[in-house]
């Protein structure tokens, strides 16, 4: 059905308080009935800034992380001093099934409180964090029927510090000690015999679902002139959660070392880094998988023609034995690797600017177990020539492009190779920009031959340097013999848009 959607940002500054305001509005149709509207404004005058609206705010990785609220936060950076606190909505409550009600799970609107207290400047400092986020069950109405999701609460303490120990070396950590209650309302005493963890709930909810977890990470790195090192330790605990962030990646424990140097008056930079990871923290899992991740970069640039870089990655995961036997038929022993190296060269004679560039990548995916590998190693080359040509004083551009990719697995087997080009002109002093895109390839797709298609047009229109309008048309052909089990297909989309700048 149709749909518009209305956005904007304003950013208003008056004798040093700046006022950036933003607001998205979708409008309401029958198939739809919770529009995405949200407004919001951040004012700022000199070490004071406000948040109010649907805001985030970002106090550690392990706290309050980006998390979008509905309320108000305030910042404060007076001198050494360091504080910021935020109180709001979290989570929206559920929308009532009016069809059905009684077969509704519903979920309650989520509140909660952070606030960060600390002393320091932006290269040395240290901070406390204190959260609070729970579900309120008076934000439900079950006179109609339903059933009320369990009301979960979650408090953590965190810190964030960053030192300069010397000229070139630096420590940075944070870490956090999360206490999750999975059901408000059990009635149950908690096992929990932390006094850490009961000095941190307080008055808050602790019962027999409240389980307490950590994460912390921990960098030091040295910075030379020509080369710095650096150690990372990073530990989430299994089923760590923060009402004020969206995902961590929970049960792992990664070690990693990294490096870069710079030679020949930094013509040459090579930078990489290598790691060791495991899970199954608490030996638990009925196996705990062991992963080396490497990878390294380099480039050569002569600061004339000549220039080059290339990449090389290797991850590699080795199931072993936990808590019960592991069976080598089953085991999971693979490697992921990549190599890419692109050569270019750039010809820059009057007002033209011309470059060459070429690119070849093997990726493949190696599987060590002899029973799984037949089945499940996948490998990937590319090739892609391209030459680029720039006239900036015509305000025309072009390039035109080779491109050939072959992929072989035990269930697939695709090679495609084509061109693509594309061009640009400026017309009407820079008002009106234009841009044509085709790209016609090959395929033969499990021995079936075809054609993939693609082109595009953009315009874009400045009118008198407060309104611009766009305009964007996109098209797609697959097109494969009737008799194949490949579908063929078209489609295009438009997209058109109007900008009004204050």
């Amino acid at each position: 059905p149709f749909s518009y959607m209305l956005s904007g940002n304003v950013d208003v500054s008056v004798y040093g308080l700046h006022l950036p305001f933003s607001f998205m509005y979708s409008g309401r149709n029958l198939s739809y009935t919770q529009p995405f509207n949200r407004f919001g404004i951040s004012p700022e005058y000199k070490w004071i800034k406000l948040h109010l609206g649907y805001r985030s705010m970002n106090f550690s990785s392990y706290t309050l992380a980006g998390h979008s609220f509905l309320g108000a936060g305030v910042d404060l950076n007076p001198g050494k001093f360091r504080f910021a606190g935020v109180y709001g909505r979290f989570k929206q409550k559920t929308i009532p099934n009016t069809v059905n009600p009684t077969d509704t799970l519903y979920a309650p609107t989520r509140k909660g409180y952070s606030f960060k207290v600390g002393v320091g400047s932006q290269t040395n400092y240290f901070d406390l964090i204190f959260m609070h986020i729970a579900d309120d069950s008076l934000s439900v109405d079950l006179s109609k029927g339903g059933t009320l999701k369990e009301l979960q609460s979650n408090t953590v303490l965190g810190t964030h510090f960053k030192f300069k120990l010397a000229k070139p070396l630096v420590w940075e950590t944070e870490g956090a000690l999360s206490l999750l209650t999975k059901n408000m309302a059990d009635n149950h005493l908690s096992d929990i015999d932390n006094a850490l963890v009961k000095n941190l709930t307080g008055t808050f909810n602790l019962n027999a679902s409240s389980e307490y977890s950590t994460a912390w990470n921990s960098t030091l790195t040295y910075t030379a002139k020509l080369y710095s090192l650096g150690l990372q330790y990073r530990q989430i605990s299994p089923n760590y959660q923060s009402f004020g962030a969206y995902y961590f990646n929970t049960d792992v424990e990664n070690m990693t070392l990294n490096g870069k140097f710079s030679a020949f008056k930094r013509k040459l930079n090579i930078s990489g880094n290598i790691g060791l990871q495991r899970d199954n923290l608490k030996g638990n899992k009925a196996s705990q998988s062991v992963r080396i991740i490497s990878m390294a970069n380099a480039n050569y640039n002569t600061g004339k023609v000549f220039s080059i870089s290339g990449s090389f990655s290797n991850y590699s995961i080795n199931q072993q034995a936990g808590r019960l036997p592991l069976s080598d038929t089953i085991k999971l022993y693979q490697t992921n690797r990549n190599i890419s190296l692109m050569p270019m060269f750039t010809f820059n004679k009057g007002n033209i600017q011309q470059v060459i560039q070429l690119n070849a990548t093997i990726t493949d995916m190696i599987d060590h177990n002899q029973f799984t590998a037949a089945n499940s190693e996948v490998t990937t080359q590319m090739a892609m020539a391209n030459y680029f040509l720039n006239i900036p004083k015509a305000e025309v551009s072009f390039s035109l492009g080779l491109n050939y990719t072959n992929m072989i697995s035990a269930t697939l087997s695709q090679v495609l190779y084509g061109l693509s080009s594309d061009a640009g002109k400026t017309f009407l002093k820079g008002d009106l920009n234009t841009r044509l895109s085709v790209s016609i390839n090959r395929s033969e797709y499990e021995n079936v031959m075809g054609w993939v298609s693609s082109g595009s047009l953009n315009l874009s229109y400045r009118l008198r340097k407060k309104h611009s309008f766009k305009l964007n048309i996109i098209y797609n052909r697959n097109s494969y013999p009737n008799s194949s089990t490949v579908k063929s297909f078209d489609e295009t989309k438009s997209l058109f848009s109007y900008v009004y700048n204050i």
